[in-house]
């Protein structure tokens, strides 16, 4: 495809220093087909963003245009490139680097369209949501000019914005240093539209990146943390301190005296904000309200991504965007993911979604504990997650905080209290809500008690109650309704055998043991003897069935081998049906290289009677030889034409069903069936999933698989069903989660 595109860069040999500095830019379809590109970061865009190498004299001119963070894009972020046709684009370099220097300038263009669809049809689809991006890197092209000495040089768009700040008119949230965070000077205030939203999503960005920093300083190994390398890569010394920097440095630049602008003057449709390099200011668009306030892709990611860019220290880029992007770039290039701020932000989401706060034992016999704005019901007898959870706080909750939780307990006077920040709730468990007049500050009311973060907090069976933040404790008398004298202390020494530091959850179980909290482990504390007891910490995803699954699968292969092999964005592992386990815990390949001709991602996957397996992606399918191991000759082929009555442009699952000759395809919340013996879809298709799937969620599925026990196992995020295929329902009991229930596939966190 990349031998379909002409790329050009034209300059004038001279320009006067003071005077736009205007490059032509030429894109030329010399395919058989019409494209329809993602102009994002490409000058198709209408602005210099960091495609360009500018060098001066052999030495590198930084980049100083706007930062953005996006969201998924629509059509108006494409534009259409027809059979033959040259898009001409001037632009002025000038607007995003300084030219400040008289001489001879080299600029590189370096073009990646981040998506590229293929026009065919009528049907053509005219926009993709970011997980199904293909993207294409031309090759890169040059130009010289020289820079004449008269003149004054031009201020870039990065100059001018840190010196002139926002316009007066400007709406403006404001956040001075060192004082309390912004939710706790927020209660009985009537906010403009728009400012409560950007209060919450700065706390909560403050919140994670300081639970991001911990998390990394208390890794006790770099090796065993699955999350710093699915957003990272491989293990290196200095670029595991490079990312843990780079965090750090984000945070302290958050800790100064910054600004939020809610009425920018350069928001594109799916822009939810920007800045610039060494910036005190991020500027928020109307796009920024369309996000979920916690989870992935959420409001608080897009400010801790913009920060990341502003400040001077840490100077992220903007590589690729969107998790599958990001996840694919820690896999091949882990020094540019250490570089790309949505790698950043992705992390600190996923931690938010896996770090598990505030566990308390309810009367009811259960135990709740919260993960950003969702929280789990455990079972303690079976220590396993109650069917249909994880559930969002807000509405379940009501009168509590939505977003973030850090620390609850429950109280002998049939109260419950929560933390957060500098504030605590009172939670009347008889009547299920919020007591009246809160949220307050724990200052003032928690006599002695830290008044600005408590990270867990637990009752014991002495009438004490213990808080933790950071390496120290304090001891708090319930009687007395205030902090024991000598307190705080440290963790260390008067906690025999626990972490010293870093303690995120505490909850006292019916079992004669304490369960406390840190990053994927937890460890069991043994009341009567008063220390850790043995074969602790273990790891929170194993023992803890149905907690922080966070998984996804994008196909699943039933294999001639006596294994399954199921596929998650560039990876695969092989699961042994005998042994009802991973081949091997290690065992993560990466497809490209090992799936001779496949390509590196697969949207779905089926096997067929032949002794083939299809693979799909986009608009194009494979097929895969199982006797050879590799693709045949002539693949990939489009879908249209080839499947007839099949959707032509994407396919999330298929099945091979055992006992009526046919396949199950499904694509959002519709499916067909497609009949073997004829080789085409059948007469009435598509259909909806519900009610003919019963029990099968009805807006989709991520991956299926037929066993060889009568039943067929389908996925979706980080739950599966069993559908027996003789009674044609989803088996009671279900869904469950992946992670405690496939030892080892994706979706399993330890």
């Amino acid at each position: 495809m990349r031998d379909d595109f002409r790329l050009a860069i034209r300059a004038a040999p001279t320009y006067s220093r003071g005077e736009p500095v205007s490059l032509i830019f030429e894109l030329e379809n010399l395919g058989d087909r019409d494209y329809r590109l993602l102009v994002w970061n490409t000058p198709l865009e209408g602005e210099v963003f960091n495609f360009l190498e500018v060098r001066h004299e052999s030495q590198a001119v930084p980049y100083d245009g706007r930062l953005v963070s996006r969201t998924d894009p629509g059509p108006d972020s494409y534009r259409t490139l027809r059979i033959g046709e040259t898009i001409v684009e001037e632009l002025d370099v000038t607007e995003s680097f300084a030219l400040d220097e008289p001489g001879t300038y080299e600029v590189t263009l370096l073009v990646r369209f981040a998506d590229v669809i293929p026009v065919v049809g009528p049907d053509a689809i005219t926009s993709r949501p970011r997980h199904e991006h293909q993207g294409l890197t031309l090759d890169p092209v040059s130009t010289c000019f020289d820079l004449l000495p008269d003149g004054t040089a031009r201020a870039t768009s990065g100059e001018r914005a840190r010196r002139e700040g926002p316009r007066d008119d400007a709406r403006r949230v404001v956040i001075a240093p060192d004082t309390e965070r912004p939710s706790a000077l927020l209660r009985d205030i009537v906010l403009p539209p728009g400012f409560a939203e950007v209060f919450a999503a700065h706390d909560n960005a403050c919140a994670w990146l300081d639970a991001s920093i911990a998390e990394l300083d208390s890794w006790s190994g770099r090796t065993d943390n699955s999350l710093y390398r699915e957003w990272f890569g491989v293990d290196s010394v200095s670029r595991y301190k490079t990312v843990r920097d780079r965090m750090a440095g984000t945070r302290a630049w958050m800790n100064r005296e910054i600004t939020y602008d809610l009425s920018p003057p350069s928001c594109g449709a799916n822009t939810t904000n920007y800045t610039h390099l060494g910036s005190d200011t991020v500027y928020v668009c109307p796009a920024f309200y369309t996000l979920p306030a916690t989870g992935t892709d959420s409001r608080f990611g897009a400010v801790a991504h913009e920060w990341s860019h502003a400040a001077t220290n840490v100077d992220t880029d903007d590589i690729v965007y969107g998790l599958p992007a990001s996840r694919a770039l820690a896999i091949s290039n882990p020094d540019k993911a250490a570089k790309n701020a949505d790698n950043y932000s992705s992390f600190v989401e996923t931690l938010s979604l896996r770090m598990l706060t505030a566990p308390v034992f309810w009367p009811n016999g259960k135990v709740y504990v919260f993960a950003g704005g969702q929280y789990y019901r455990i079972d303690p007898a079976s220590r396993r997650v109650d069917p249909g959870y994880p559930l969002p706080i807000n509405p379940n909750w009501p009168g509590l905080w939505g977003d973030r939780i850090d620390a609850g307990v429950v109280w002998p006077n049939g109260k419950a209290y929560f933390f957060r920040d500098s504030q605590y709730m009172r939670y009347d468990i008889a009547t299920d809500k919020v007591d009246a007049g809160y949220p307050l500050p724990i200052g003032q009311f928690w006599p002695g008690l830290w008044g600005d973060r408590i990270d867990a907090a637990i009752v014991w069976n002495n009438g004490k109650a213990y808080f933790f933040r950071d390496n120290q404790y304090m001891r708090y008398d319930i009687a007395a309704d205030k902090v024991d004298p000598g307190y705080p202390k440290p963790i260390a020494g008067n906690w025999p055998g626990l972490w010293g530091d870093g303690i995120q959850g505490a909850v006292m179980w019916n079992d004669g043991k304490a369960y406390l909290m840190r990053g994927w482990q937890y460890v069991g504390y043994d009341v009567a003897a008063d220390r850790v007891a043995p074969a602790y910490p273990r790891a929170i995803g194993e023992n803890w069935p149905g907690l922080w699954s966070g998984g996804g699968l994008d196909a699943a292969i039933m294999y001639n081998n006596g294994n399954a092999y199921f596929m998650r964005g560039t990876h695969y592992r092989g699961y042994d049906i005998a042994e009802d386990r991973v081949v091997d815990p290690t065992y993560e390949l990466t497809i490209a290289g090992n799936w001779p001709g496949l390509w590196d991602t697969v949207d779905s996957g089926i096997p067929w009677p032949n002794g083939k397996v299809y693979f799909f992606r986009g608009r194009q399918y494979v097929r895969w030889d199982i006797a050879t191991n590799r693709v045949d000759p002539g693949y990939p082929r489009p879908i249209a034409g080839n499947w007839p009555g099949l959707w032509s442009d994407r396919i999330d699952a298929a099945v091979l069903w055992p006992t009526n000759g046919k396949a199950y395809f499904f694509r959002g919340n519709q499916y067909m069936r497609y009949d073997i013996a004829t080789d085409k879809v059948d007469p009435g298709y598509p259909l909806p999933i519900s009610p003919y799937w019963p029990g099968l969620w009805s807006d989709g599925v991520d991956a299926g698989i037929v066993w060889d026990n009568g039943k067929a196992y389908f996925f979706k995020g980080s739950q599966y069903v069993r559908y027996d295929i003789a009674a044609d329902r989803v088996d009671d009991g279900y869904p469950l989660p992946i992670g405690s229930n496939w030892p080892g596939l994706p979706g399993r966190t330890a």
